[in-house]
């Protein structure tokens, strides 16, 4: 451990740690595919029913993505309160010091963002219906409670689960309900690539950080181990390229959608950084790939829906 980072009290969490990085770095950004290809897929079906409209498209987009980088600084947060991603973070004397977010600061800031999914949420109920209103507030519990509480849903194997039902058919049906259209079962099926591949990108980040996360929390890579939780990843990447393969093959989607398998090379690179004895460097790059082939993935696939409707 470097000089630095030794002068922090995690036992503290009003410590005077700042980010390294920006409040954009902090909110994670390369995973906001989990939220803006439910939200463009969800929007693309309305397309093929109706007109999509403006405001209610971006105030359920804005509200998705606004729940989901609170969640993301929340974690971060309560990390280093365990002890954990360290080298994030600069204490006082440290040259970085001060240059990005204030820990203390955070439970703040994601809470004002909290408010305001809250307040837009409100406004789509209005024009929806009250399930609107509840969908998105169990959406901002579990948000909450991935990383928060003694029990974190992240350290009981729940971080793969929880992100594939909220960040896939719910988001999904959220986008298509606000255009005025009841979700039915196209939603479900139409809905699946999104749950598996946003499952495959937390899974992907959790077999990087086995070593890390041992003794700390029980994700599901640590439950399954390293090679059975790699065997998983492949059965979700491989499910949403069949699933995708039947949806064209029986015409529940338009032949257009199937622009999505030119992101195919991206889950070979993925798959192929998280093999038996690669080096660590591969390893650690493999959340990148995840991150890299669900924006691929995500919005040719979206594209694919609108264009074709």
């Amino acid at each position: 451990m470097s000089r630095s980072l030794a002068k922090i009290d995690t036992s503290r969490p009003s410590a005077n740690l700042t980010y390294r990085s920006s409040w954009l770095q902090l909110s994670r950004p390369m995973t906001w595919t989990g939220t803006i290809a439910p939200v463009l897929v969800g929007s693309s079906l309305a397309a093929g029913r109706g007109p999509v409209y403006p405001a209610p498209f971006l105030a359920m987009l804005l509200a998705a993505l606004l729940v989901q980088g609170a969640t993301n600084m929340l974690n971060d947060y309560f990390d280093v309160l365990h002890g954990q991603d360290l080298e994030k973070w600069a204490a006082p004397g440290d040259p970085g010091h001060g240059r990005g977010p204030a820990h203390r600061t955070i439970p703040t800031v994601a809470g004002a963002m909290f408010g305001l999914a809250v307040l837009l949420g409100a406004w789509l109920a209005v024009q929806t219906g009250w399930w609107v209103a509840l969908a998105g507030t169990l959406g901002i519990v579990v948000g909450y409670f991935y990383s928060a509480g003694p029990r974190p849903l992240s350290s009981l194997g729940l971080g793969e689960p929880a992100a594939a039902v909220f960040m896939g058919p719910v988001t999904t049906a959220l986008a298509f309900a606000v255009q005025g259209h009841r979700p039915d079962g196209a939603i479900l099926a139409i809905s699946l690539p999104s749950a598996l591949l946003i499952a495959s990108m937390i899974l992907s980040n959790n077999i990087r950080d086995i070593a890390k996360d041992q003794g700390f929390r029980r994700t599901m890579a640590i439950a399954l181990g390293r090679p059975r939780a790699v065997r998983l990843l492949t059965v979700l990447l491989t499910g949403s390229y069949l699933w995708l393969g039947v949806m064209v093959a029986r015409r529940l989607i338009p032949w257009t959608a199937s622009w999505a398998f030119l992101a195919l090379p991206l889950a070979v690179r993925l798959r192929h950084s998280l093999r038996a004895g690669a080096p660590r460097s591969e390893e650690m790059a493999g959340m990148k790939w995840a991150a890299f082939h669900y924006w691929a993935f995500g919005l040719l696939f979206a594209a694919g829906l609108w264009l074709g409707r």
